[in-house]
């Protein structure tokens, strides 16, 4: 395998991060080791360089406000609620777009069902 580096190394770095705030602080903590695990890189001081090392910090501390957390790891009231807020933003986004999905699939069924397909048919190997 190739090794990564320069800008296609800072793409990877970025995109890996991006996964790791996504994942929670609790199923994926940010911290230079782990992320040169995940990476897979070898060298410890490939994560070292001052740009670098700033994304990782700023990562971490959005990761760990995210998770209404202090920087120093310590659960904080204000964090949690929040996070809470958060969550309920996220709740909300995710109903919409199920509501629009559910939308476009009966759009679709009412459209095969005015062709004269049998949906019911043709939906029975996904229902057993």
């Amino acid at each position: 395998m190739k090794k990564v580096r320069g800008k296609e190394l800072d793409l990877l770095l970025i995109e890996e991060l991006n996964k790791m705030i996504e994942s929670g602080y609790n199923i994926a903590p940010i911290s230079r080791s782990t992320v040169q695990r995940r990476l897979g890189l070898t060298s410890r001081g490939t994560l070292a360089l001052p740009e670098r090392s700033l994304l990782i910090e700023n990562a971490k501390n959005l990761q760990m406000k995210n998770a209404g957390l202090s920087l120093d790891g310590k659960k904080k009231r204000n964090g949690l609620k929040e996070q809470n807020d958060n969550l309920k933003r996220k709740i909300e986004i995710l109903e919409k777009e199920r509501d629009a999905l559910i939308e476009k699939m009966a759009m679709i069924i009412n459209g095969a069902q005015a062709r004269g397909y049998d949906v019911e048919e043709i939906m029975m190997p996904l229902i057993n």
